[in-house]
């Protein structure tokens, strides 16, 4: 089955569904390790791990999909792209359907902010009309139509910080009259926002994005789904999670030098393996390579040590 497939399936459940945002493929083959059944792309994440900087639109189309593609190869789960604002008119969001497809995502969400866009919760955004927008969605639609059907394409507005809450509403509204397969209202600001967005959407599949110290208040995922959210995000824990025991291993390396008082902070080699698949490789080794070269590569060594 397609993944795109599956997700849509998926979605067709009563229940949500509780996809953390992935930055690599490393993160992505943790989350599905751990048990998640579906993942978000980020684009927060993407730029802070290649480039180092904020998400503030520095990324271009090519860079986005490289690492959407890497991510979604490296799991057997669905994979949800950040496309950002489209990366350009509905010309070019028509392209980025197109590409994200072919990078073997299931589906992704787009953006109504103007070029260059900011992360939905700092400050200093701005939106184009919903006119512009729509087409921008058609365009999509119409991508996602000619290349795979069950591909998914979400609504993101981030109209609240710009034109005020009814406007992200109204908004949401008209692109679900208009067809889009969920709706994402970003960076709600109360938990009333919340609970009004899910009543006034009722029957649309919805998108809730939660980030630690963010401008949306976390919920548990069994309220969310009460409330009728479809697609639960806590969208930057991988990457704050990450960020934050490096920061802190790392801090005692420089102060302490190398030990084995912060080893209960770090996975094993063993564990590292498994994550990475060794024996996945070790397995297709055995398969295509001459058995003298394996024999020379171990000497007969256990293959997968530490």
């Amino acid at each position: 089955m397609k993944k795109s497939t599956l997700l849509r399936k998926r979605l067709k459940e009563s229940r949500a569904i509780l996809a953390p945002g992935v930055y690599d493929s490393l993160s992505a083959r943790i989350c599905e390790m751990v048990g998640f059944e579906a993942l978000q792309h980020s684009g927060y994440g993407t730029a802070a791990a290649t480039l180092g900087q904020p998400d503030i639109g520095l990324l271009t189309l090519s860079e986005m999909t490289s690492q959407v593609r890497a991510i979604a190869r490296a799991v057997n789960i669905p994979v949800v792209g950040d496309s950002d604002n489209g990366f350009g008119n509905a010309i070019n969001a028509y392209r980025t359907v197109q590409e994200y497809i072919a990078a073997g995502a299931a589906g992704l969400f787009m953006e109504d902010q103007v070029a260059p866009k900011r992360c939905g919760h700092m400050e200093g955004k701005q939106v184009i009309s919903y006119e512009e927008m729509e087409g921008k969605l058609r365009a999509a639609m119409d991508a996602k139509k000619d290349l795979d059907p069950d591909f998914v394409i979400i609504y993101r507005t981030d109209a609240i910080a710009v034109n005020g809450y009814q406007d992200a509403l109204t908004r949401a509204k008209r692109a679900a009259d208009f067809g889009v397969d969920m709706v994402f209202v970003e960076a709600l600001e109360t938990r009333d926002q919340i609970e009004k967005t899910a009543v006034e959407l009722r029957g649309i599949p919805l998108m809730l994005n939660l980030i630690e110290g963010g401008k949306t208040p976390l919920i548990p995922i069994e309220e969310a789904e009460e409330m009728g959210y479809k697609w639960v995000v806590p969208a930057l824990s991988t990457l704050y999670s990450a960020a934050k025991g490096m920061f802190d291993v790392m801090s005692e390396i420089k102060e302490k030098g190398v030990s084995d008082r912060y080893l209960d902070k770090l996975i094993s080699f063993r564990e590292f393996a498994e994550v990475v698949n060794l024996e996945y490789i070790r397995k297709m080794e055995e398969e295509y390579l001459p058995k003298s070269v394996i024999e020379e590569k171990y000497h007969g060594k256990e293959k997968i040590v530490g």
